[in-house]
């Protein structure tokens, strides 16, 4: 294991926030983006791998994040070897389907457990995990 820079630890922070940002906005090219090309993703619906499965997986997801805004909490890097990374997270789910009417609340929450690499230009998700999650019964519109 090896020490990590501040600037790569930021780095890091800001491909989950990408990620997140491009979940909420169903920005499905910025979304598979956030992935290597073999990138995959585990999560309750199973695992999906590459990137234009990837893609195909949030726009096939995308009616149920309406109104959703999710965020990355108490993210730690684990673990460094190298290029490759160890990553750790909660995520919280706040949803409102009307803004400005409807007080948010938190619709789901978990933990993620990642594996990102160094790649030109910055870090990537390689395997991106859910090992936990709680979802509130929520009645979705539409």
């Amino acid at each position: 294991m090896s020490a990590i820079s501040a600037a790569d630890r930021f780095e890091i922070h800001e491909l989950l926030a990408r990620y997140w940002k491009a979940v909420d906005e169903g920005d499905l090219r910025g979304f598979a983006a956030t992935f290597t090309e073999d990138g995959g993703l585990t999560n309750y619906t199973g695992t999906t791998t590459g990137r234009a499965a990837l893609a195909q997986w949030l726009d096939d997801y995308g009616p149920s994040r309406a109104g959703n805004r999710h965020m990355s909490t108490n993210t730690t890097v684990t673990e460094v070897d190298g290029d490759t990374a160890t990553v750790w997270s909660y995520m919280v789910v706040l949803a409102a389907f009307e803004p400005r009417t409807q007080t948010p609340h938190v619709a789901a929450y978990g933990r993620f457990n990642d594996t990102v690499v160094r790649v030109e230009g910055g870090w990537l998700f390689r395997e991106r995990v859910m090992d936990e999650i709680s979802l509130n019964a929520i009645d979705y519109p539409g």
